[in-house]
């Protein structure tokens, strides 16, 4: 509700500082500096391994240059894309997670990582993508930055690139759980049990997320429901082309 790209990057250094592998995979079980940082990335190369089966069934011709891993934390999907193309970046609104990034990932040369907080992606060298991937990341932003971010990426693909990304749609909760959730997350916990930070969810409705990158020059391809934002929300992971030949 209050919340602006200044609190998401300094609730996420929090996160850096505190717990960060379960902050990024949030297992119950994992929860206190529990996870084993093999087992973390496990998780990651399994992911990526759907993901470039998943591309294979959408039947399109994928280039396996560039891609780019929009909030990457720690690396755990940047580390696991560098098996299958050229060069990976890794970009994330937090300073210290990418700190943790470059040294959990010193050992694949073809990683970089770097902070971006502008939709434009300023901060990115000049060239185009083959893929952007982002997975439970745009549903911690409210939608007035969500559809900017979303806008840009579209506007780093090259023609025939890829954009994959999960987003929620709408809450499963009643408007008045809605209200009560937010104000116990925002003021309650935040300000009087002053725990740890909260990771807000948002979403954004299907047919407002296609009719936003079908503007900015993408196709759609696929729409899956998708079950990573938990049981109170409805969700969906997207698949979009750059329109355009590839060269």
């Amino acid at each position: 509700m209050w919340r602006t790209l200044e609190r998401l990057r300094s609730d996420w250094n929090r996160y850096a500082e505190t717990d960060p592998l379960w902050a990024i995979f949030t297992d119950p079980e994992r929860k206190g500096h529990r996870w084993e940082s093999g087992a973390f990335f496990e998780t990651g190369r399994r992911e990526v391994e759907d993901l470039i089966r998943y591309i294979e069934s959408l039947d399109v011709e994928l280039c396996h240059r560039r891609a780019l891993d929009f909030g990457c934390g720690v690396g755990r999907l940047t580390r696991a894309l560098a098996d299958h193309f050229d060069q990976v970046c890794g970009i994330d609104i937090s300073p210290v997670m990418l700190e943790l990034a470059r040294g959990y990932n010193a050992d694949v040369p073809n990683c970089t990582f770097l902070q971006n907080t502008d939709p434009s992606f300023r901060a990115l060298p000049a060239g185009g993508f083959d893929l952007i991937y982002s997975n439970a990341t745009l549903q911690h932003m409210p939608p007035r930055y969500s559809k900017r971010f979303l806008r840009g990426m579209a506007g780093q693909l090259r023609p025939g690139g890829l954009l994959i990304f999960q987003l929620p749609d709408r809450s499963r909760m009643g408007p008045g759980d809605r209200v009560r959730s937010v104000l116990y997350e925002e003021i309650y916990r935040r300000y009087i049990l002053r725990t740890e930070p909260s990771m807000d969810m948002y979403g954004l409705p299907k047919s407002r997320v296609i009719a936003l990158l079908e503007k900015s020059g993408c196709r759609i391809l696929d729409v899956t429901p998708n079950e990573n934002a938990g049981p109170e929300w409805t969700s969906y992971r997207y698949a979009f082309v750059r329109e355009g030949l590839a060269p």
